[in-house]
């Protein structure tokens, strides 16, 4: 049988491809740290566990689980609005678009404001199921290649701006930036956005880690002062609520004419879940204190990796703003064969690690191949015995480069 030659050209997630070898080392008795995906170990809320058990005790209610609107849930999107108000961004409920979390959101918007053969233009590495979204609707990406050394920050507005062809619809940022950890400024932000207006392309900003920023309050694209304008927002509950399994994600955009036509896409699958929207309103406005405690906590986590990390010969960090992710720069040829020897021939005290080779999440040929991404969603001990692993592994690994980096960050 014929298989589409976009599927065949799709590449697996370099996040989860190497999840088979941590299996075969759980079978053989070996406890597998996972570093290589976002999934945080922190208690979802009871907030929102309660408004399940609420909802399925409500026989008028739960006799039948209907469909719902589309575009989501009106109390839904009332609580969201509420939530974004609250952190001084003003938004109605018709600004607001729910969908199957931050993925589905993106699948829609690039589906909704490019035709096959466009270009978005990414700032790399990037999340690497960008990549994946931008294949399946027939959307280039053209990579913005940033840099450790310079904390991957964005160059001069001109560099970009080279980049802008015919093609280009839009600038995707991810801020605090998945795998990085980077956070863009308001400046830095309003000046991408100016470019964007000037060019008539959308800005499309992925604030799906917006309440984890370490070193200074959260900014959203949508409270710079045009943002009416030229601005779209893909938010989700995942990370912030510790909700990942319950898919539940928005577009936030004024631009109502946008979410008018995506409204076409999202009636072809009838409706996102209507119970993990009824559970999620309590959460969403009773639960600011309890995301201010996750982000302490993270934030301790990312500096106690960072510590144990720089300890190892050979091994270069940038430490995150934000998020809770590492990159970590190592002196081997290949990550992706070093991150499977780790897991599958690595152990301290019978625990091994699997972590997230960075080639994955560039989309420059050759780069990142010295890298890989550590999540910090598990707790200290765990962590230091990573960095316990990560160095022995470096040690006995046959295939490490002669010189080891010189760089500091």
């Amino acid at each position: 049988m014929n298989i589409s030659r976009r599927l065949t050209e799709m590449e697996h997630s370099p996040i989860r491809n190497l999840i088979p070898y941590a299996l075969a080392a759980e079978k053989k008795g070996v406890k597998v740290i996972y570093g290589n995906i976002g999934q945080p170990d922190l208690s979802t809320p009871q907030v929102y566990k309660d408004g399940i058990e609420k909802f399925l005790n409500d026989k008028k209610k739960s006799d039948v689980i209907a469909y719902g609107p589309s575009e989501g849930l009106p109390g839904f999107r009332e609580a969201y609005a509420r939530y974004l108000k609250r952190h001084e961004i003003s938004i109605e409920k018709e600004d607001i678009f729910t969908t199957f979390a931050g993925s589905e959101a993106l699948l829609f918007i690039l589906l909704a404001i490019c035709d096959p053969g466009d270009e978005i233009i990414i700032p790399e590495p990037f999340y690497t199921n960008y990549r994946t979204f931008c294949t399946m609707a027939g959307v280039s990406i053209v990579p913005l290649t940033l840099s450790m050394k310079d904390g991957y920050s964005l160059p001069s507005m001109s560099v970009l701006e080279d980049l802008i062809t015919e093609k280009t619809r839009a600038i995707l940022l991810c801020t605090p930036n998945n795998p990085t950890g980077t956070t863009y400024t308001e400046k830095e932000l309003s000046m991408i956005h100016k470019l964007c207006v000037h060019r008539n392309l959308w800005m499309v900003s992925d604030e799906v880690y917006r309440e984890f920023v370490f070193d200074r309050q959260p900014f959203s694209a949508l409270q710079l002062k045009d943002a009416r304008t030229h601005t779209i927002v893909i938010d989700s509950l995942s990370k912030r609520y510790s909700l990942c399994g319950a898919r539940v994600g928005v577009i936030v955009c004024r631009d109502r004419n946008l979410l008018h036509h995506i409204l076409k896409m999202a009636q072809a699958r009838l409706c996102p879940a209507t119970v993990g929207q009824i559970a999620a309103i309590e959460l969403l406005d009773q639960c600011d204190g309890e995301i201010e405690k996750m982000r302490d906590i993270y934030r301790q986590r990312v500096d106690t990796l960072c510590k144990v990390l720089q300890n190892i010969p050979g091994v270069v960090i940038h430490k995150p703003q934000g998020a809770f992710y590492v990159m970590v720069k190592i002196p081997v040829d290949d990550s992706h064969v070093f991150a499977q020897y780790m897991v599958s021939s690595v152990e301290v005290d019978h625990e091994t690690l699997l972590v997230a080779p960075a080639s994955g999440f560039y989309m420059t040929d050759g780069l990142g191949k010295d890298e890989i991404r550590i999540a910090a969603v598990i707790n200290e001990h765990s962590l230091r015995s990573a960095a316990k692993i990560l160095r022995k592994a470096l040690e006995t690994y046959p295939n490490k480069k002669r010189s080891v980096h010189n760089e500091k960050n």
